[in-house]
């Protein structure tokens, strides 16, 4: 991964922000991590797979109720809005 300080990023921001799509850019503080930079096609991937994850694990915690206690099944319409859907 790609690092710079702060101090270059503000010097060269346009030229870093040109360069995301080659990777993630690792911002340094006072030698320490303080942010990571990414272009905004990364971002919507991370988001649509985190909110997959939580679909997934949302979906889990249902079945799991389900096998603990059967009477609390629901019909498909209640999942899928519980789930966002």
């Amino acid at each position: 991964m790609k690092t710079a300080t702060i101090t270059e990023l503000r010097s060269e921001l346009a030229s870093y922000i040109n360069k995301l799509g080659e990777g993630p850019l690792m911002v340094m503080s006072r030698s320490r991590p303080a942010a990571v930079l990414i272009d905004p096609e990364t971002f919507d991937t991370l988001m649509r797979e985190c909110e997959l994850l939580e679909d997934i694990l949302d979906g889990r915690q249902f079945i799991a109720e389900y096998h603990t206690n059967p009477t609390v099944a629901v019909n498909a319409e209640e999942v899928f809005e519980r789930l966002g859907h």
